[in-house]
């Protein structure tokens, strides 16, 4: 037993001194719930890190990570960027940035997100054009039951500016945030919403165009626009079966 764990150390370190290729990171920490739980990923170079502004979190926060094989690592400091679609971890003894490995999570939790224990993110097959293939993307899950509430924390290039950094003048890239909305039907049926126009209410719950008419007209300001309102127009069709 004691040779085939030298032996496996002296793998890992051949795999990691060998210089210019990617470094996969496998941490076997007693904070797992199970001794043989891994994260894998890359190291992270600090100098390629997306723009601040794209972080869901820009600060480390605790979090737990679900496996696809259903092991839960507890507890672990992440970030998400929502420009990349990529979850990245601190490795704290070392004090290294990881690029997780997306195909091995299913899903994360934030422990506490500005207050509220509630936030997380779950892995989702989305097929967003007829040109391309299916991808899978985390989305946060607001709202889960027989029709559930995703949102994509999106960004788009907008341009760029001139910031001045010690009496010189850079270009710097800008980035805004755009959310798409997603109402998740039994039975995998997936509808993605940039706006909760009628136009498009009416094209993608056909069946439903009444019932919509009806609560536009009796809510407070006809629009679906705010979080709020939002939250509130998914509510009233989580009341019907589907």
């Amino acid at each position: 037993m004691k040779t085939k764990l030298i032996l496996v150390s002296l793998v890992l370190l051949g795999i990691t001194a060998r210089p210019g290729f990617c470094q996969i990171y496998r941490d076997y920490s007693v904070n797992n719930i199970d001794s043989e739980s891994l994260l894998s990923g890359e190291l992270f170079d600090p100098a390629s890190t997306p723009d601040i502004s794209t972080y869901f979190n820009r600060e480390w926060l605790s979090g737990d990570i679900r496996l696809t094989d259903g092991r839960i690592i507890r507890n672990k400091k992440i970030k998400y960027n929502g420009l990349i679609d990529e979850l990245f971890w601190l490795e704290t003894v070392s004090n290294r940035t990881i690029k997780l490995d997306k195909e091995s999570i299913l899903q994360f939790h934030f422990l506490n997100f500005q207050g509220d224990t509630t936030i997380h993110f779950i892995k989702t097959k989305l097929k967003q054009d007829i040109f391309t293939d299916s991808t899978e993307i985390f989305l946060q899950e607001v709202k889960k039951g027989n029709l559930s509430l995703l949102i994509s924390h999106s960004y788009y290039f907008a341009g760029k500016e001139a910031v001045r950094m010690n009496r010189n003048l850079y270009l710097k890239e800008i980035y805004k945030e755009e959310s798409v909305y997603y109402l998740s039907f039994p039975e995998n049926r997936i509808i993605e919403f940039k706006r909760f126009s009628r136009k498009n209410l009416f094209a993608s719950i056909p069946d439903k165009k009444d019932l919509i008419k009806q609560y536009l007209r009796e809510s407070i300001s006809g629009n679906i626009r705010t979080d709020q309102e939002i939250l509130d127009f998914f509510l009233f069709l989580s009341s019907f079966d589907y």
